[in-house]
C-alpha cells in the first residue's frame, strides 16, 4: 500500500451560502449500507440535524446494511434521481467491484460522486489478556509461539479488513479473518474473545482502551493521533507505505439535476465547517475534508485504481 494523502484543501472557514432551493420540502434520507453504530452511521446521524436546517427539510438516516455495503448502494442507484435519496458510504464502495464475485450496479456508471466528507485512521487494539503491549511483542508471540489468531472486522471487503490482511501476509504470518457484520458484532466478537485483534476507529476504540479490556498496537494513518501519543503509526513500526485512513464519501443516484447536486453540495460543505461539528471530528481523531465534486470525483477514480491493485496483490475474495 502506498503512501498517501488526501492532497484535498479544507474549505475556508467561511461558511458557503446555500443555493436558491432547488429542491422541495420532502424528506431526505441518508442511505448507511452498513449496520448501526459503526463511524459511518454515527457521523450520518452527526451531520443531519444541522444538514436539515439548511435544506429546510427533514433528513433520515437509514441503515440499509448487507453485501458489504451494498445492498444500500443500490437501494441509491435504484433511487429517483431528484435529491431526496444520498449514500453515505465509507471507501468500501471502492473495494467492492474487486473483492466481490459480481455488483448489482456499476459504481462509475451509476453513482454521482458529491464531496468527500471525512477521513479517519484506525487503531490497531489487542486485547489485554494476550498480554502483548505493542505490535513488535506481538508479532514476535505469533512468530515463537504459534499461536493462533483471529483477527475481526466489520464486514467483507472493508478497508480495516485488507489492512489487517496486508500487515500479516507483509510479517510473513498465518492469521485468520473473521468478518461480522457491523461494528457492533465485531465489538462483541472482540471482547468475547472469538477474535483476538482488530482495526477500529477512534470514537469505537475508546471506551474499551480507557477501561483496560484492548490495548492499542499501532495506528495506520501517515502519522501518530493527538489522543495517542504514544500509539506509534505501522509506518514508523517496519511497515513502510502501511497507511491507510478510512474516508467517508456522499454519493447521489447518477442522473440527480446539476442545479440539485450543487445544492446538497454546499449544504454538505456548510455542515462540515460548522464548529461544533469540526470540534466532534477533531476529538474523534477524524479530518473533516468537504471537497467539492471535482476533487471527489479524481480521488474516487485514483482509489478504485489503488483498491484495485491492492486487492489483486493480496488474491482476496470476500465471501457472499
Amino acid at each position: 500500500m502506498q503512501r498517501r494523502t488526501f492532497g484535498l484543501s479544507l474549505l475556508p472557514a467561511v461558511l458557503l451560502p446555500v443555493a436558491a432551493h432547488a429542491l422541495d420540502n420532502r424528506p431526505v434520507r441518508i442511505v448507511v449500507p452498513f449496520a448501526p453504530g459503526g463511524g459511518n452511521d454515527i457521523y450520518a446521524r452527526l451531520f443531519a440535524e444541522p444538514l436539515g436546517l439548511l435544506l429546510k427539510a427533514p433528513v433520515i438516516v437509514e441503515n440499509r446494511s448487507g453485501a458489504s455495503g451494498n445492498i444500500g448502494a443500490e437501494n441509491v442507484v435504484h433511487s429517483l434521481p431528484d435529491g431526496h435519496t444520498m449514500l453515505y458510504t465509507t471507501a468500501a464502495i471502492a473495494i467492492n467491484p474487486f473483492i466481490l464475485q459480481s455488483t448489482p450496479f456499476d459504481t462509475e456508471r451509476d453513482l454521482l460522486p458529491l464531496s468527500l466528507m471525512v477521513s479517519q485512521p484506525y487503531v490497531m487494539v489487542a486485547r489485554a489478556d494476550m498480554g502483548v503491549r505493542d505490535l513488535k511483542s506481538l508479532l514476535e508471540r505469533l512468530r515463537v509461539e504459534k499461536v493462533p489468531l483471529n483477527y475481526g472486522s466489520p464486514g467483507n471487503g472493508s478497508m480495516a479488513n485488507l489492512v489487517a490482511a496486508m500487515l500479516f501476509k507483509r510479517a510473513g504470518l498465518e492469521a485468520t479473518a473473521v468478518p461480522y457484520r457491523g461494528a457492533g458484532q465485531l465489538l462483541t466478537g472482540l471482547l468475547s474473545g472469538d477474535v483476538q485483534v482488530s482495526f477500529l476507529i477512534w470514537p469505537v476504540a475508546k471506551p474499551f482502551i480507557q477501561s483496560g479490556q484492548l490495548m492499542p498496537l499501532a495506528v495506520t494513518g501517515i502519522s501518530t493521533m493527538e489522543q495517542l501519543p504514544g500509539t506509534p503509526t505501522l509506518d514508523s513500526q517496519g511497515f513502510k507505505g502501511l497507511v491507510a485512513d478510512q474516508w467517508h464519501g456522499v454519493f447521489l443516484p447518477r442522473h440527480t439535476p446539476a442545479e440539485v447536486a450543487q445544492e446538497l453540495y454546499e449544504a454538505l460543505a456548510t455542515t462540515i465547517r460548522q464548529p461544533q461539528i469540526v470540534d466532534r471530528l477533531r476529538a474523534d481523531g477524524a479530518t473533516p475534508v468537504g471537497s467539492t465534486p471535482a476533487e471527489f470525483a479524481k480521488f474516487f477514480a485514483a482509489e478504485l485504481v489503488r483498491w484495485r491493485d491492492i486487492v489483486g496483490s493480496l488474491g482476496a475474495k470476500a465471501r457472499e
